[in-house]
């Protein structure tokens, strides 16, 4: 899925203040039973397209539809600078939006809707990704070490430790340096032996010398997609790509494969403008999607984990989410700190710019 996300000053907040903004009552009966009462028209959902788009429109728009006979929409044009544009311009066509906690979903936005604990079921996210006062987690998603099949056989890298390593493991690398190394910088210096407990403030001056030594053969891409198409074709070996990509293109035989080892953890939620031309259906929408009853249903057609951590996941799927396959210790998730990214990105954002021309 790609994600070319514009990050937006004037909506930053840390993640201290999400958790502590997570204010939502206890919910009362499963809202995706009764997200249909009394609804009509339409809700247009604003997401990023591609494979995303349409497991998104089979798992959720289309039975949703289905159940309440609200006409659920994709826009697949979803960008957080064109949601700011619209939120303050007063033009909002969108009912609910894909976003991240870079668009500060805290109860300081006033442009966003609060979530209604009473529709939506707030009380069963007790986990890694909390509801916020603006957003409800949708899924969780990892970049993951991944790396091609006929070069390496079953005997790739299997660990960031090993993404660096060019002798081992020759050949091109492909890796996403649009948004500053989120999440990557965090990998790599973990690899390069700082603990977890130090790793924040991140020194990109160190990440930039741990990649040093590979620099000629990193391969920087803008797209999910560009990353399987790298490593299935052979042009990239090892590759920092999203594991339900890997997975689809695995299935369809290509020669590639990943490790969930150290996997970079995070999730998009739904969040809902505050002037939704539609806000009853659309918070039905974000309550129905993130419902423990249906926010598992996703995996059916993307392998990401649902964002309701009490969703059940079909035995079949186990193997392939980023949720039901977590490491400890140094295989652990990585979660980057929001915090410290919503405060550093714009500097971080030119240092990679500049060490990439360089």
């Amino acid at each position: 899925m790609s994600r070319n996300r514009t990050a937006v000053a004037a909506t930053v907040a840390s993640v201290a203040a999400v958790l502590a903004l997570t204010a939502c009552s206890p919910s009362s009966p499963s809202p995706s039973a009764e997200a249909g009462s009394g609804l009509s028209g339409e809700v247009t959902f604003a997401g990023y397209g591609g494979a995303g788009g349409d497991a998104i429109t089979a798992a959720w728009l289309d039975p949703f539809s289905e159940e309440t006979g609200v006409d659920a929409i994709l826009d697949p044009s979803m960008d957080n600078s064109k949601l700011l544009q619209m939120i303050e311009s007063g033009n909002v066509t969108w009912d609910v939006a894909e976003a991240g906690l870079d668009f500060g979903l805290t109860e300081a936005n006033d442009g966003l809707a609060d979530i209604d604990c009473d529709i939506v079921e707030c009380d069963a996210f007790d986990g890694q990704w909390p509801v916020t006062a603006k957003g409800v987690p949708m899924f969780v998603y990892s970049t993951v070490v991944t790396y091609n099949t006929d070069a390496f056989g079953d005997a790739g890298p299997q660990n960031w430790a090993d993404w660096l390593d060019g002798d081992a493991f020759p050949g091109k690398r492909a890796i996403n340096a649009g948004e500053g190394f989120f999440g990557l910088a965090e990998a790599i210096l973990l690899a390069d032996g700082v603990s977890r407990d130090d790793l924040y403030p991140l020194d990109i001056d160190r990440v930039f010398a741990a990649l040093a030594p590979i620099k000629d053969d990193l391969i920087f891409i803008t797209s999910g997609a560009e990353c399987i198409d790298l490593v299935t074709s052979g042009e990239a070996t090892v590759g920092a790509c999203y594991n339900a990509r890997v997975t689809a293109a695995e299935a369809e035989g290509s020669p590639i494969a990943m490790s969930w080892d150290g996997q970079i953890q995070s999730a998009d939620y739904v969040t809902i403008p505050a002037d939704s031309p539609n806000l009853d259906n659309a918070m039905a929408l974000v309550a129905y999607i993130t419902s423990t009853e249906h926010s598992g249903d996703l995996v059916n057609y993307l392998t990401y984990g649902p964002g309701n951590p009490h969703a059940t996941i079909p035995d079949d799927k186990l193997a392939d989410v980023p949720t039901s396959n977590e490491g400890t210790g140094d295989a652990a998730p990585i979660v980057p700190d929001f915090e410290w990214w919503n405060a550093n990105r714009a500097d971080v954002l030119e240092a990679v710019s500049a060490w990439v021309a360089s």
